[in-house]
């Protein structure tokens, strides 16, 4: 692709060299360019390869893009732009052939919820016999293939790689997780999504030096999602949904319980599967449409989740019966993922903060365990609150609380540990500290009676755990199966 094409939809001042070149390669890590490539330069919070300009040309590089000027010695093209961190995503969406625009695209955010809608709506679209792909949390479904992601919402190169592997794969849909994170360093940049879906929002998760400055921050930055949308759909009963407004200008649809709702959920009514020993809840749908559904999955935040894909998937005309085919056979990974059912269960959850944390233990009593089991760490380098949240919320709602470690980080599991502990000690729960996590989950497991439900929660479907800026082998779920399979069961 010559160099022209590639900037055709963003501003730009050609700095030295041709506009003529042709790109055959995308790179923003300076280790890693070949010839050919466009070499994207960042300001990172640690480095900024503003500072290797001579050597990425020295590598090859056809193209240089750069928010300051630079002196490049090699015969290159070198592009100055506003912002490269913004412009990557253009470039990338131009490189790979604008792939969102062959497809029906929906982004999904919120602090809780963006990984079950997507995956629900994803669900009914198939039940549909619509050909979907989806991209966030569980990584890169396209087809039979999964990828797995560093981040719920990858760099815009990889986000338009995939959603080219998906056009390419002959997808007609598909569902993207955005994250606050994702929105501010413009990974999404570069195309409209057709549908926008805000969950909700919370205050105190994700704010810190790592993460996004401020509450407000936080909110504009899940609003952006909406805004890069055509029609945007709002969970209209979170407290917030008023100051997320001020920053919303596209035309949206409300779902809730409450009368301002164009979807309202009513009639909600928990179930539970004597013969299979499965809790579910069922819902019926009113306002823009009439419907009653089912769905196999616990807890009452999964009318919410469900009542976001129904109001998406009814506005794109998908069938009641799809609807209600999908729902009511959900399974999620890393989200009640119960991964054992025998004597005892086993349930392995991303949940990795107090409302998470609260929500899946409510969720889990829907079982009726003889006890509830919690094995939970928290994570280093991150809002200290989830720490005091999460030991509270399982000092009150677990039989027992098994702590152990999660993504330590940077931090000591000391230091994360006495932080747990003031939640904890709020409570009258039975707890024990087991710092390595896989003694942890062996424990439970080991020590498990007929009837127990064991939940393992924080890590859900990943597989590592990070410490002092490495990341080992490790996956809740494989251990749990190599613990039962060790015990004969």
């Amino acid at each position: 692709m010559k160099i022209r094409e590639i900037l055709e939809r963003i501003p730009f001042q050609c700095l030295q060299g041709s506009l003529d070149g042709e790109i055959t390669g995308y790179c923003h890590d300076n280790r890693q360019v070949k010839p050919g490539d466009m070499f994207i330069c960042i300001k990172g919070a640690r480095f900024d390869t503003h500072d290797c300009v001579e050597d990425v040309a020295k590598k090859g590089a056809r193209m240089i893009v750069v928010q300051k000027p630079v002196a490049v010695l090699a015969d290159v093209t070198v592009i100055l732009v506003e912002d490269t961190r913004r412009a990557s995503a253009f470039l990338a969406a131009a490189f790979y052939g604008h792939p969102a625009e062959r497809m029906t695209v929906v982004g999904v955010t919120g602090s809780k919820g963006k990984t079950t809608v997507t995956h629900m709506l994803a669900d009914i679209l198939r039940a549909f016999g619509r050909q979907v792909g989806t991209l966030g949390t569980n990584g890169a479904v396209i087809g039979e293939n999964i990828y797995e992601l560093n981040n719920t919402t990858p760099d815009a190169q990889e986000v338009q790689m995939y959603l080219r592997m998906m056009a390419d794969a002959g997808c007609t849909h598909a569902v993207v997780e955005v994250s606050s994170q994702g929105m501010k360093q413009h990974r999404v940049d570069g195309f409209t999504f057709d549908y926008g879906i805000w969950t909700n929002i919370s205050e105190g998760d994700h704010i810190g030096p790592n993460e996004h400055k401020d509450f407000e921050e936080y909110l504009y930055c899940k609003a952006q999602l909406l805004q890069h949308s055509r029609q945007a759909f709002v969970h209209v009963d979170d407290v917030h949904v008023e100051q997320l407004m001020k920053y919303v200008t596209v035309p949206v649809t409300y779902y809730g319980y409450g009368e301002r709702a164009d979807y309202r959920a009513e009639q909600v009514e928990k179930t539970y599967d004597e013969v299979s020993g499965e809790p579910g809840i069922s819902f019926h749908v009113s306002g823009r449409m009439n419907g009653q559904f089912h769905v196999n999955m616990p807890g009452e935040f999964n009318v919410m989740n469900a009542l976001a894909a129904v109001s998406v998937a009814d506005v794109m005309g998908v069938s009641h019966d799809a609807m209600e085919q999908a729902l009511s056979h959900m399974n999620i990974k890393g989200r009640i993922d119960m991964v054992y059912r025998g004597a005892f269960s086993v349930c392995v959850d991303f949940a990795h903060n107090g409302y998470s944390t609260r929500n899946l233990l409510e969720a889990l009593r829907e079982y009726r365990p003889k006890r509830l089991v919690c094995v939970f760490g928290a994570d280093g380098n991150r809002s200290k609150s989830r720490r005091y949240e999460m030991g509270e919320a399982s000092g009150r709602l677990a039989d027992l609380s098994i702590v152990t470690a999660g993504h330590n980080r940077y931090e000591t599991f000391e230091d994360i540990l006495k932080d747990i502990h003031v939640g904890l000690d709020r409570t009258a729960g039975s707890y024990i500290v087991i710092p390595k996590r896989e003694d942890a989950i062996r424990y439970a497991v080991e020590h498990a009676e007929a009837g127990d439900v064991i939940a393992i929660i924080g890590l859900g479907h990943e597989t590592y755990q990070e410490e002092n800026g490495r990341k080992y082998p490790h996956s809740d779920t494989e251990f749990v199966k190599r613990v039962i399979r060790e015990m004969g069961l």
